[in-house]
């Protein structure tokens, strides 16, 4: 299940409407305001998208732009809701992935989530998973993102072609050690902690 965060001050009938039907869509979606601490909201609750709804013109480039930094971990696409006032600017629409013109219909809002999701987690052929900028190649064994080559273990790759083939997904420990170690591993949990750390550092380096 995928997890959709609704960036938006004070939530309406309009919001209320639009996080309903997404999650009767069988997505994970919340609303929340865009305060001072979003940045940890965004880590604790790692979403895979956000739909920001742009309320005041001078503060969006500033939530825009932390996004992308946080986006250099993990990919967060934005979907943005903007006014026509604001949109002749053009300077909100060159920093999101898409973007729709406020008033719009919440249909409107579910498709481009769907396309938005599509495209950046997608399945591209059965030896070829992408995610955001990263590209694992089944055949080959092999991950990479923005084409460089990453020096994973056996089970480092494991792992990642697991979790990356199954995005949107929550795994416990537990899960996640049968799956890749099997049910005769005798390591403990902090296996996994320790195999994800070093995805996450291949990610930054």
């Amino acid at each position: 299940m995928f997890k959709v965060l609704f960036l938006k001050k004070e939530a309406d009938e309009g919001s209320r409407g639009i996080v309903h039907e997404l999650c009767s869509r069988n997505f994970d979606c919340e609303q929340i305001a865009p305060d001072e601490d979003l940045n940890v909201e965004i880590i604790n609750r790692a979403p895979d998208l956000i739909i920001l709804d742009i309320e005041v013109s001078s503060l969006a480039p500033s939530i825009i732009h932390m996004i992308k930094e946080l986006s250099r971990e993990r990919p967060i696409p934005i979907l943005a809701l903007i006014s026509k006032e604001l949109l002749k600017g053009g300077e909100i629409p060159r920093m999101v992935g898409d973007f729709a013109t406020k008033p719009c219909e919440t249909e409107e809002i579910v498709v481009r989530t769907e396309k938005i999701l599509k495209e950046t987690y997608t399945v591209e052929s059965k030896d070829l998973i992408r995610c955001g900028n990263l590209l694992i190649d089944l055949s080959r064994r092999e991950a990479t993102i923005e084409g460089r080559s990453l020096p994973l273990t056996f089970k480092e790759y494991e792992l990642l072609r697991f979790l990356a083939a199954n995005r949107g997904r929550a795994f416990t420990r537990e899960a996640l050690l049968n799956k890749i170690w099997g049910y005769d591993y005798y390591g403990g949990e902090r296996t996994v902690d320790v195999h994800i750390r070093r995805l996450r550092f291949f990610s930054l380096s």
